[in-house]
């Protein structure tokens, strides 16, 4: 005679199914956490990537400005010497080694370019800048538009991020605004 055993271990049908839906719950929290951490991390990538191109490049004009003896021109709202060139904010010549330098921004590729005399190419100095203004100003730190006035220059870079933050779907901006003062 054969024994039945009702005492047989295992899992039923019913329990199987709410085993499944329990995991895909646990499952579905942990690649929302997933993607949601990524996303922060990427945004965190491209805020640093701005705002490292913001600080490198405002600190590269202000070393190049600070050593400025004379002025060229200078692209500042209703100034008495606008740049021929278009794109180009400033021209000076430095104490250091007398050469031309020059600072040129266009709206069109968003980049800011440098050159001298001694290398004329006007090299990419910083990209995704979306603004790059000068404001003058004269001993008594009054605005002038005067090139000869200028004692001061007001600096302002702002840049943004090379992708749309995954977060917001929109491009994020940095804005650095820095000062040189004309050596005498």
């Amino acid at each position: 005679m054969i024994e039945k055993h009702h005492n047989e271990k295992g899992f039923s049908l019913v329990e199987l199914l709410i085993g499944l839906m329990l995991l895909g719950v646990v499952l579905t929290a942990v690649y929302n956490l997933f993607i949601s951490t990524n996303k922060s991390q990427i945004a965190q990538d491209l805020d640093v990537e701005m705002q490292q191109n913001a600080r490198s490049a405002a600190d590269f004009v202000v070393r190049e400005m600070r050593n400025i003896s004379s002025i060229s021109c200078i692209n500042i709202p209703s100034t008495d010497s606008p740049c021929p060139t278009a794109g180009d904010q400033i021209n000076f010549t430095s104490m250091t080694d007398a050469n031309t330098r020059i600072f040129a921004w266009s709206s069109s590729d968003f980049i800011l370019r440098f050159s001298n005399t001694a290398t004329p190419s006007r090299d990419p100095l910083a990209d995704n800048v979306t603004t790059f203004t000068l404001n003058g100003f004269d001993v008594n730190n009054a605005s002038t538009t005067t090139r000869a006035s200028v004692n001061r220059i007001d600096i302002t870079i702002t840049t943004k991020t090379s992708q749309v933050d995954p977060n917001t779907n929109a491009y994020r901006y940095y804005s650095i605004k820095t000062s040189v003062m004309k050596r005498n």
